[in-house]
């Protein structure tokens, strides 16, 4: 069975939160998982908050956690909220995730690495409305610097959706990987519960 996870809104610097959130993983679970909306590509709820986050005008961070921390780690808060002056302004479980991606290569291989990320999924996971082209042109083979004519053309686009962590799993790994730079991505959009 897959992890599930929560969002957390918090209030506080995001180097304090941050310490803060490392140093209960430290003494509770080492190896947990989060993802800091802006440091992993998830889209924050409104282009409001977005533009708060960017000048610093309210000092909340929104991270993803573990389910199973959650509770744990509202108690801690709650213990040392008069200390480091944190707190909580939200919890949500989250439902699934999704992004959207179009890609455009010319090099065979990066497409062929491409589509074997697309094909081996994490559980749980799906790619809907995706709709790839491959054109190999005999024409223009060997003139490439002197023409707009690829001999090789891959083209998609698409939507995956799934639970949260297969979702952020692979979006991590789109774009950490070599093809990275003619991969279009939208941030990841939560799915949470009411």
């Amino acid at each position: 069975m897959a992890r599930t996870f929560h969002e957390i809104v918090m209030e506080g610097t995001f180097l304090l939160v941050k310490g803060f959130l490392l140093g209960f993983l430290a003494g509770v679970k080492p190896e947990g998982r989060y993802f800091f909306h802006r440091r992993a590509g998830i889209r924050r709820d409104t282009f409001r908050e977005f533009i708060k986050e960017l000048f610093e005008l309210e000092n909340y961070q929104h991270f993803c956690l573990e389910s199973d921390l959650v509770d744990k780690f509202i108690e801690g808060t709650k213990l040392y909220s008069k200390v480091t002056g944190m707190e909580i302004k939200s919890v949500k479980k989250i439902k699934s995730a999704h992004f959207s991606f179009a890609y455009e290569m010319f090099n065979e291989e990066l497409a062929r690495k491409a589509k074997k990320v697309l094909q081996n999924l994490p559980k749980n996971v799906k790619v809907v409305d995706f709709h790839p082209l491959e054109i190999k042109e005999e024409e223009g083979k060997g003139i490439e610097s002197y023409a707009p004519l690829h001999d090789f053309t891959a083209r998609g686009k698409g939507t995956v959706i799934g639970d949260f962590e297969g979702v952020i799993d692979l979006y991590l790994e789109i774009k950490r990987s070599e093809f990275a730079d003619f991969v279009v991505l939208t941030d990841v959009k939560l799915k949470l519960e009411e």
